[in-house]
């Protein structure tokens, strides 16, 4: 058998070596991946506080619907949108500011008690939705639900947020 030759300066060449630019690729290529996924990540998980805040800003801009939609399900179930945008909505707008200060958030489980200040209604209670976000289900007082907000049968509907 032969062996390989050795190279000018005396040693002989293991194997080839990986090309330079297939190193620096796969290196850029990783650190993109990496911080597209913890993009990805902090982008999708909301805390309590930050879904309050949104919430907040809904309710400042007048949007029914988006303020609806951040109302835990169990909330959602003891009225109808439509009054939801008629009756609570402008009671809420007026005791919920988005400027808020937010001075204790309290995570029991699925539940936060968040504590503010600024505002009318100075505690507010969330429920988890999924593994990364929170619904309202409303302030510690409850919704300020009247007494002509009434289900299918004519019993009267009261939002209260232990549900």
């Amino acid at each position: 058998m032969t062996e390989p030759q050795p190279a000018e300066n005396g040693y002989r060449r293991d194997r080839p070596r990986l090309p330079i630019w297939i190193a620096i690729s796969s290196i850029v290529i990783a650190l993109i991946a990496g911080s597209l996924l913890v993009y990805v990540l902090y982008k999708e998980t909301r805390g309590p506080g930050e879904i309050l805040r949104e919430f907040a800003r809904r309710v400042d801009r007048h949007d029914c619907e988006g303020s609806y939609d951040l109302l835990d399900a169990s909330v959602q179930g003891r009225f109808h949108e439509d009054a939801w945008c008629s009756e609570l909505l402008p009671e809420v707008d007026e005791n919920l500011d988005s400027h808020f200060t937010l001075e204790q958030a309290v995570l029991e489980g699925d539940v936060a008690e968040i504590e503010i200040s600024g505002v009318g209604y100075t505690t507010w209670r969330l429920q988890r939705f999924g593994d990364r976000s929170w619904r309202v289900v409303g302030p510690k007082e409850g919704l300020p639900v009247e007494a002509h907000l009434q289900d299918s049968d004519g019993n009267r509907i009261v939002a209260t947020p232990d549900g």
